[in-house]
């Protein structure tokens, strides 16, 4: 199979038209489109080179959670008004600005005409999360998709809005942290050397804290480009360290465990937890099947751990405050109101309630965290730099005891 570009003139509605189309020969590309009463201007195969760089895919805009939330709202909102799931790709395709997930709902659009479900459609893309496929899947069985993709949208929201705030957070102190690092740096290579030669020449004796930062400020200057490519390297290990075998479970075992940021993981975890298995729960999908699909909704090596144990134990016959119990991330409280919906026969409703719970303890921990790091922050940076400048400082004292 071969891709083509093709121009082509719209005899219908009298415009030029461009597009490409996956076949095996030229020959094919004229019939499909004669079929649809377009006149070839030119077709040509697809290379690297006549290639929009929007179309390879390293120059690809990622497709975020965002894009297909918002997706969702659309085909939601056409589905409630009685508009046909094919129709609906269709307009949403249309719709779409981003070249790469536009053509993820035209295969949708193109799978659903040739017969398969939506949710199957949707599976084979690859790129949807596994949530959303089968909450499609049970509303296709109970026919209403359309309230099902609005309980998705809802959660999304939610997950979104989170990881807004939480970045929000983080942005300024991290901000504030690298340029620290660039002014230290600086000092040391370019400012301290210049205070250490006067030294030097003064022939006075140096103060420990000033001894260490020309120590210190000597290896950098001599050292870095060194210095230099190793912390590029460690922000790339940093940035790809899930990908290395046993990094991934290294780093969720210690986001639990950092002070401040561990309780948060926690409580965002339980959130999570409790709001997708009551959704899944409610839409009618066994616990086993749920629970497997949370497993993979948490991201989470240490949560994924977890979770395979209480299915297990759930396969054994026990109730899931049962199999939860023991967990290193769901609290005490958490078991304690699955309990009680379990007795009840409300165990839905009581998830909701949960995830309400600690979806609130999540906001309040990053408004503390916010007001927090802002003090601590100040703190560290006075620290280092008022460090650096008192090490500096302290031999002028010293000169000036000794002329004394």
């Amino acid at each position: 199979m071969e891709t083509y570009l093709y121009k082509a003139k719209d005899v219908l509605n009298n415009k030029v038209v461009k597009g490409e189309v996956e076949t095996e020969s030229e020959e094919l590309v004229k019939r499909f489109l004669a079929d649809k009463y377009l006149y070839p201007i030119f077709i040509r195969k697809k290379t690297a080179l006549n290639s929009d760089l929007g179309d390879i895919s390293f120059f690809q805009k990622p497709i975020k959670m965002m894009d297909i939330t918002f997706f969702c709202k659309q085909f939601a909102a056409m589905i409630q008004a009685g508009i046909s799931i094919g129709r609906s790709l269709e307009i949403c395709a249309e719709q779409t600005t981003h070249k790469a997930f536009k053509k993820h709902i035209v295969n949708l659009h193109d799978e659903v005409n040739r017969g398969k479900t939506l949710s199957e459609a949707a599976e084979d893309e690859k790129i949807f999360p596994e949530l959303l496929v089968s909450m499609i899947e049970c509303g296709e069985a109970s026919g209403n998709l359309d309230v099902v993709l609005n309980q998705v949208v809802d959660h999304f929201d939610v997950q979104l809005g989170t990881t807004r705030k939480l970045k929000k957070a983080l942005a300024y102190p991290a901000l504030v942290l690298v340029v620290v690092a660039i002014v230290v740096f600086v000092m040391m290579v370019k400012v301290i050397p210049n205070f250490v030669a006067m030294f030097q020449d003064a022939d006075i004796e140096l103060p420990l804290p000033t001894r260490m930062v020309m120590a210190i400020s000597s290896f950098f200057a001599s050292n870095w480009l060194g210095i230099v490519i190793f912390t590029g390297l460690l922000i790339v290990l940093g940035l790809n360290i899930k990908k290395i075998p046993g990094g991934r479970k290294a780093v969720d075992r210690l986001s639990l465990k950092l002070p401040l940021f561990g309780p948060l993981t926690k409580k965002a975890l339980s959130a999570l937890f409790a709001k997708t298995l009551s959704m899944l729960v409610a839409s009618g999908i066994p616990m086993l099947q749920a629970m497997e699909i949370i497993k993979k909704v948490l991201n989470h090596a240490i949560a994924e751990e977890e979770l395979e144990k209480a299915i297990e134990s759930l396969k054994h016959g026990n109730t899931l405050h049962e199999a939860l119990k023991g967990s290193q991330i769901y609290p005490p409280i958490m078991y304690s109101m699955i309990s009680v919906g379990e007795e009840t026969g409300a165990l839905d409703d009581m998830l909701v309630k949960i995830g309400n719970y600690f979806n609130e303890e999540v906001q309040t921990t990053i408004d503390s965290l916010m007001v927090m790091i802002e003090p601590i922050l100040t703190i560290f940076i006075a620290f280092i730099v008022g460090g650096i400048m008192l090490a500096v400082i302290l031999p002028t004292f010293t000169a000036a005891a000794a002329m004394m």
